[in-house]
C-alpha cells in the first residue's frame, strides 16, 4: 500500500510540475519579454538572422529552413532602402487566455507614424512570431526588380 501510494505521488508531483513549469510561461510579462527579445535580435543581431528563426512560429520553420531563412534576410536587408529595419517596442494587446496576441513597434528612423505589427502564439513552451512572411513565401524578392532610385549619388566613383 505505501509503494503504491509513493509511486501514486511521485507522478502526481512530477504532472503538477511540468504542468505549472508550462503554465508560468503564459503572461503577459513573459509575452513582453519575448517580444522586445525578438525586436532586439532584429534591430541589434541582424549579421546573425538565424537567432531571429527561432523566434518564428513552427507553421513557417516547417516551410524554410533556418539556412534558407538566414540567405533570404540577409538579401532582403541588403535592398537600398533609406534606413534599415528597426523597430522600438510600444505595447501588446493579448487574448483573455494568453495564448495569442499582436505586438506593437514603431519603426524607427522611417516617415513618422508607421507602425509594425507582429503577431505571436504560444506555442513549444514559450511566445512565437508570426513575422517576414514575405522572407518565408519569398514575394520580397519582387521588390528587387524595380528599384526606385539609385545611389550612386551617394558614393564617388573616380
Amino acid at each position: 500500500m505505501i509503494k503504491i501510494s509513493w509511486a501514486f505521488l511521485c507522478i502526481l508531483c512530477t504532472a503538477y510540475l511540468l504542468t505549472g513549469c508550462t503554465k508560468s510561461n503564459i503572461s503577459a510579462k513573459n509575452a513582453e519579454e519575448r517580444v522586445k527579445a525578438f525586436a532586439d535580435e532584429i534591430n541589434y543581431n541582424y549579421e546573425t538572422p538565424e537567432n531571429i528563426y527561432d523566434f518564428l512560429i513552427q507553421e513557417y520553420k516547417d516551410k524554410i529552413t533556418r539556412e534558407e531563412f538566414a540567405k533570404a534576410f540577409e538579401k532582403e536587408r541588403s535592398y537600398p532602402y533609406l534606413t534599415p529595419l528597426f523597430i522600438n517596442f510600444e505595447s501588446i494587446e493579448m487574448s483573455e487566455d494568453k495564448l495569442r496576441g499582436i505586438a506593437y513597434f514603431s519603426q524607427a528612423a522611417r516617415l513618422p507614424g508607421m507602425e509594425y505589427e507582429v503577431k505571436f502564439v504560444y506555442e513549444e513552451g514559450d511566445y512565437r512570431m508570426e513575422a517576414f512572411e514575405d522572407l518565408i513565401d519569398g514575394s520580397y524578392l519582387d521588390k528587387f526588380k524595380s528599384i526606385p532610385y539609385s545611389l550612386d549619388s551617394y558614393f564617388d566613383f573616380d
